[in-house]
């Protein structure tokens, strides 16, 4: 179940409260008390309204923090109350002082305990309002109205997760290695568009290859030779809605189609690639050793010569963000090496027509690291629901050492400010060091089973969910790290899967 906002579960109460006084006559004559109370959670229920859970609670305790701010929501359809956003791992529930709210028609509240950890048995919540309760165990609230002939009970569940939702988690993904021709290809280069993730890729007899990922969900791929008339700078390679791009060898860039098959040379002579921005690439151009700003087609863009801190090459893969705060699309890249050979702690950003410093800090300076849009969680102010933020990830990139970076550096504002990322977005100890790779996201298709629901881990970021029978399908996004070398120079030949470990949760309805 999705976690109701208050508005809809005021409203959701008074729908019930009406459908419910239709229907008390005839619970009245079809069920006893021991008939109404026996039930599974699968079945579901219309409570009378005088017997309505209007608000449930956990209290504050100073040596177990957090059990104030979690936010409950009480499913009447159903008859169970829960957290829909878990507490944080570790949190004890085994002596928890629960504050529950009801009507004025009830005369009896008793709290069921059974296969807890420290206690069982049952607590009279009236008389004892203050009494601990063990939610370790299977937990029921049975509660009866005065006139003594009708009563319901509330199965009450506090979630915990069992592990951190916030944490990264990594592992290799040998299913989603690139289609190639020939194995230990030389070189790989991937972009991403509106509709296809494709590679250019040099395999080991020095022939190219255009590799697809048709799905993320079952990796299903696709390779086929390409004949290219020109030696490409692999890395180069870019991908715009309907045209694919690359340097050569000799500087000229080359307009493809957008499977790689033809190829035009624009007559453009670049000394770089950034990369491609709407539905054209961004570069430098050399003129008798003066560097200048370089688009093609060209737009908007206010040729002129570069700043001498403006990396010449090495930066990340270019990003572009647009929202209703830009007159225009708005990229970025950060790193790089500059024209002196020292490397760059800067990130630089594009309107279409000037390129600023977003950045002066805030990560090291660093060459080939790659830049991720990716989420993260945050409470929010009522701390009764998780925000969902949309966050920039760098990742790898080499040091002015020729270290591998490890450090996870994150941005919340789109590249104006960048810091370490929390402990759970490091990456694990296992995961290759690298440079130069690519990282793309890509929805990959979970299901939980509906039946389930109450006993798997729920959360509380909004999703994009259908339900097919007792099935729960919804998309998760996933970072894939594809290629990238080691600190010897070795090409990685095993992609990576990373996912937000709260992003695998089976959604509450």
């Amino acid at each position: 179940m999705r976690q109701l906002t208050e508005p809809e579960h005021i409203e959701h109460v008074n729908k019930q409260i009406i459908f419910s006084l239709l229907w008390v006559a005839s619970l009245l004559s079809l069920c006893i008390t021991s008939g109404c109370n026996g039930h599974s959670d699968s079945e579901k229920f219309i409570y009378p309204a005088n017997l309505t859970i209007t608000e449930f609670s956990l209290s504050a305790d100073s040596k177990n923090p957090g059990l104030d701010s979690a936010y409950f929501s009480i499913d009447l359809q159903h008859g169970v109350i829960f957290n829909a956003d878990s507490l944080r791992k570790g949190t004890k529930v085994d002596k928890v002082v629960p504050q529950i709210t009801f009507g004025s028609a009830v005369s009896e509240a008793i709290i069921e305990m059974s296969g807890g950890t420290t206690r069982e048995g049952e607590v009279d919540f009236q008389k004892n309002p203050t009494d601990s309760i063990d939610f370790t165990g299977d937990v029921f609230l049975r509660i009866k109205a005065n006139d003594g002939d009708i009563s319901a009970r509330y199965r009450i569940k506090v979630n915990v997760h069992k592990e951190n939702p916030d944490t990264l988690i990594w592992r290799e993904e040998s299913s989603a290695a690139p289609a190639t021709r020939f194995s230990d290809p030389k070189a790989m280069k991937w972009a991403k568009n509106h509709s296809s993730i494709i590679a250019l890729i040099e395999e080991n007899d020095g022939s190219y290859s255009a590799s697809q990922i048709l799905s993320m969900t079952t990796m299903e791929k696709s390779v086929k030779a390409i004949q290219l008339p020109f030696t490409p700078r692999v890395r180069t390679f870019s991908l715009t809605d309907d045209h694919a791009w690359v340097l050569a060898e000799d500087g000229h860039l080359w307009e493809g189609s957008s499977d790689l098959s033809n190829w035009t040379d624009t007559g453009e002579i670049w000394e770089s690639m950034i990369g491609a921005y709407v539905s054209t690439v961004v570069g430098i151009r050399n003129n008798n050793g003066m560097r200048y700003f370089a688009q093609f087609p060209l737009n908007e863009l206010n040729v002129k010569e570069i700043p001498s801190d403006f990396p010449i090459d090495g930066i990340t893969n270019l990003v572009t963000l647009a929202n209703k705060w830009t007159q225009s699309p708005v990229a970025f890249f950060s790193g790089g090496i500059k024209a002196d050979g020292s490397l760059s702690k800067i990130t630089w950003a594009f309107d279409g027509a000037e390129w600023i410093q977003l950045c002066k800090g805030g990560i090291p300076a660093l060459r080939d690291a790659e830049i991720v849009s990716y989420y993260h969680y945050r409470p929010s102010a009522d701390s009764k629901s998780m925000v969902e933020y949309p966050v920039w990830m760098l990742m790898g990139g080499e040091n002015e050492k020729g270290e591998i970076n490890r450090m996870v550096y994150v941005s919340y504002d789109n590249g104006v400010n960048w810091g370490p990322g929390a402990i759970g977005m490091q990456l694990p100890a296992d995961m290759p060091s690298l440079r130069d790779f690519d990282a793309l996201v890509g929805d990959v298709r979970m299901e939980g089973n509906l039946s389930a629901s109450w006993t798997g881990q729920p959360q509380g970021w909004k999703v994009t969910y259908r339900v097919e029978g007792d099935l729960v399908i919804w998309d998760c996004p996933c970072i894939y790290v594809f290629g990238g070398y080691n600190s010897h120079g070795v090409l990685n030949p095993t992609p990576w899967r990373g996912v937000l470990n709260r992003l695998t949760f089976m959604p509450i309805l």
